[in-house]
């Protein structure tokens, strides 16, 4: 190529992120539908390589075709939907309507109870900015600008009322899970043809990363909405199946979402059970601490763990800028984040081969063709010397130019 060719290229690349760039501004919640379609092909096509591995059955159906695979995915997951829905859909219909319709009441539940505490009460008395929320809650929200505190309460509405916005996303990710390749491929031509194996790479990368989050929330979200709906249920709190619903759908925000869900729950024992308040929020932290403490070590293998702070503040500042929709993608859009760091900056540039991904394990390094294992076990002896593994054959990274 020769000089000028390359300065050509090398300001259409400018040009073409500098568009991008200005896309992301102006339509953040056209890529946040984008993202979410991309989040719900990698949930499609993750079920159709899980059909493929069945024993005795995945023999049989890695002979179909993909887009046979994938119908019957689908055909499964609308038989769970409509199943659930003749079981539960009228009694949670009924139970979400009513609980709408009660939650306001909880305020003046909660003022009554609070009054049962001379001292909290004296205290929370003194305070200006309770007599403001009690006097107009939507204007003292409102003093934190346009962000997420403003939308709060409506956080709810909007996750009932965004159906349209739902629909759009599964149909897009239905699209894209119906040929992968293809986009895959359309990505990899507009790299340099000496860096395409590893565009190859971080897709692949990105893609387990993503996969591997999801599949381990999904499995946290479904113990903390069974085991939420059924304590409830045993302790005769009505709405038992709408708030397990609810804890199930906000634990798809980490951090953030199961606490939210903790709320219509306090609000509503206050007003059907207030004797039973304590040990409802004993339930609610012993769910929490299961979660965190038993649930998620044991998907450990199949989950990406991320420090609180790495998922929280993508979420304040996701929430302040697109609400809602931004705040449930915050914690995928941080996954791929870091992996394509770990990728593109850390290996390819920087040239330190012994960093494992986000979404891999040991054994998995042995076998990555851009991975130092030896250097990454003589790394973890360096920093833990307990650990005194013998040394495996070095996998050299690939050799093509970044």
């Amino acid at each position: 190529m020769t000089t000028i060719q390359a300065q050509k290229s090398f300001i259409l690349m400018a040009m073409a992120v500098f568009l991008l760039m200005v896309s992301f501004y102006y339509l953040i919640h056209v890529w946040l539908i984008v993202f979410a379609s991309i989040l719900m092909a990698v949930f499609l096509l993750s079920l159709v390589e899980f059909l493929t591995k069945i024993p005795v059955l995945g023999r049989y159906a890695r002979r179909l075709p993909h887009g046979v695979l994938l119908t019957l995915v689908v055909l499964f997951l609308l038989g769970i939907f409509v199943g659930f829905a003749a079981t539960f859909g009228h009694e949670l219909a009924n139970q979400l309507e009513h609980l709408k319709q009660m939650i306001p009441q909880a305020f003046d539940y909660l003022h009554q109870y609070v009054q049962s505490y001379p001292m909290l009460y004296e205290w929370l008395q003194n305070q200006a900015w309770i007599e403001r929320l009690r006097s107009d809650p939507q204007g003292f929200l409102a003093q934190f600008g346009e962000g997420a505190m403003t939308h709060l309460p409506t956080y709810l509405g909007g996750v009932i009322s965004g159906i349209g916005t739902f629909v759009v996303i599964v149909i897009l990710g239905l699209f894209l899970a119906i040929s992968p390749a293809v986009y895959r491929r359309s990505f990899v031509a507009m790299i340099p043809k000496n860096s395409r194996n590893k565009a190859e790479y971080l897709l692949e990368r990105s893609y387990r990363a993503m996969q591997q989050w999801l599949v381990g929330q999904l499995v946290v979200m479904g113990f903390v909405g069974v085991s939420t709906g059924v304590a409830l249920w045993l302790m005769d709190i009505p709405f038992a199946l709408a708030l397990g619903f609810i804890a199930f759908l906000l634990d798809f925000v980490p951090v953030l979402g199961p606490w939210l869900s903790a709320v219509p729950i306090v609000l509503l024992t206050l007003i059907v059970a207030p004797d039973m308040l304590l040990w409802v929020v004993i339930m609610i932290v012993a769910v929490q601490q299961l979660e965190s403490y038993v649930v998620a070590p044991i998907v450990q293998n199949r989950m990406v763990d991320l420090p609180p702070v790495a998922l929280l503040l993508p979420q304040v500042v996701m929430g302040s800028i697109t609400g809602f929709l931004g705040v449930a993608l915050a914690a995928p859009m941080m996954v791929m984040i870091i992996v394509w760091v770990q990728v593109l900056y850390i290996k390819f540039t920087l040239g330190d081969y012994t960093v494992q991904i986000l979404d891999q394990d040991e054994e998995q390094m042995k076998n990555d063709l851009y991975a130092d294992f030896q250097g990454y076990q003589q790394k973890q002896t360096a920093n833990n010397p307990a650990k005194n593994t013998p040394p495996q054959q070095t996998i050299k990274p690939n050799g093509d130019d970044a």
